[in-house]
């Protein structure tokens, strides 16, 4: 095993150990779900997983500070005229300010709101309440990210995502033990955030507060535009991933609701291996194109090792996916074994899609964003037409998938390319 790790090269040794962070996180994250599984009915099931679809997309969308800081990082390390570490903590202080500001804000207004959003989730208005603070911790917890992905500190990058499933599990573990329902099952979420947000300022360090160059105004309004786009990207890309559980818990039954949404639990599985490979290759992108270098194998090479890890789950889930269901839930939950399979080709869409969502942040995100919210859009509008069976439902969410990453192509093909050759050529770049 020494002598396979030193003939791979360090991008595939760091892929290597960010899947197998991701894999031990995940599958103690999938536990703390499982666990919620057993100890809820279907229809409390149902309560909380629509919220954590919800919260999903929030924490998305307010997730934008992660690739404005990384890329803003990135860049200053891949030219040896700035001092990365000094410029890199200037940047990681200004956005961890702006963010605990706004978050406060947002958290003081969605409070206000707390019925309304409740009333429109189909959820009890407690639930939202124990939610709310998840918007604050949203804001800060990917700037921190976001600063040790610029550097290529993908360890600690890895494991602050684990000590976030750990404690969160041990600490639903404890609070269910001793009775507690739908309203304890919520603590966990804000709970484990803040535990991942207190480890993942100590792996930046106290260094990090220390006084740096002022930003250039140059350097502020580019990070302007990045959030922006990031802020439309993410929320329209993680509406897209998760709506289709939220309109069936408006649309159907409890029990159907609870069913469909332990098999949506077990399709974020198969983001397990395009999670680790994103997170390598978000910077590489950034320096490639600094080096003016097309991404072409880069991105080929992720395509492919995402296409290969869905096809074998699905095809696991094709095979065996009354078994896991039946392992992982109970019998009570046996109906979400037929979904499995297309929940999986549907994913593998959504799977490629993200290494384009992902390559136009860290280049020029324009005509990718307005793809996404065009999308985004249409996919409600199938929701709300088309939602007489879960197969409608699951044929929108897969069809949503596919024509996102087959655009994200095109456009590269047609667009993105032949402007990198060009520009390079007129050294406008």
């Amino acid at each position: 095993m020494v002598r396979l790790a030193r003939t791979l090269s360090p991008t595939a040794r760091q892929v290597l150990f960010l899947f197998g962070v991701d894999s031990f996180t995940n599958l103690v994250d999938y536990g703390f779900h499982v666990f919620l599984g057993r100890s809820l009915l279907p229809g409390d099931f149902a309560i909380v997983q629509t919220v954590n679809a919800a919260l999903l997309i929030a924490i998305a969308a307010f997730g934008v500070t992660q690739p404005v800081v990384a890329r803003q990082a990135a860049e200053g390390s891949a030219k040896s005229s700035i001092s990365p570490g000094a410029a890199a903590n200037t940047v990681f202080q200004h956005y961890f300010r702006i963010c605990a500001l706004i978050g406060i804000v947002l958290v003081a207004l969605a409070w206000l709101g707390r019925s309304t959003i409740a009333a429109w989730l189909n959820v009890p208005p407690p639930v939202v309440a124990l939610s709310l603070s998840m918007i604050l911790l949203a804001l800060l917890r990917p700037v921190v990210a976001g600063m040790l992905q610029g550097q290529q500190k993908f360890i600690p990058l890895g494991l602050t995502r684990s000590i976030h499933a750990v404690g969160r599990l041990a600490i639903a573990v404890l609070l269910l033990s001793l009775g507690g329902g739908v309203l304890a099952a919520m603590v966990t979420f804000p709970a484990g955030s803040i535990l991942a947000l207190v480890s993942g300022l100590a792996f930046v360090g106290k260094d990090a507060w220390k006084q740096g160059p002022a930003l250039s105004k140059d350097l502020v309004r580019a990070g302007l535009r990045l959030s922006l786009w990031a802020f439309l990207a993410y929320t329209a890309y993680m509406s897209l991933l998760n709506s289709d559980l939220i309109w069936v818990n408006r649309v159907f039954a409890s029990d159907t609701a609870g069913y469909y949404a332990t098999a949506v639990l077990l399709r974020r599985v198969l983001a397990l291996m395009p999670g680790a490979v994103i997170v390598i290759l978000y910077p590489r992108i950034v320096t490639t194109i600094s080096q003016q270098r097309l991404p072409d194998s880069l991105l080929f090479k992720a395509a492919l090792v995402i296409t290969a890890s869905t096809v074998v789950l699905t095809g696991l889930y094709f095979a065996f996916g009354p078994l896991i269901v039946h392992l992982a839930f109970g019998s009570e939950y046996m109906a979400a074994a037929p979904l499995l399979g297309w929940m999986g080709a549907a994913m593998l869409g959504y799977g490629l899609a993200t290494i384009w969502l992902n390559f136009y942040l860290a280049t020029r995100p324009l005509p990718f964003v307005l793809l996404l919210l065009v999308l985004a859009l249409a996919q409600q509008l199938l929701y709300a037409t088309f939602q007489e069976t879960l197969a409608q439902i699951m044929a929108s969410f897969a069809i949503s998938g596919w024509v996102l990453a087959a655009g994200g192509l095109v456009l590269y093909l047609s667009v993105a390319r032949p402007r990198f050759l060009r520009d390079w050529k007129e050294g406008s770049v």
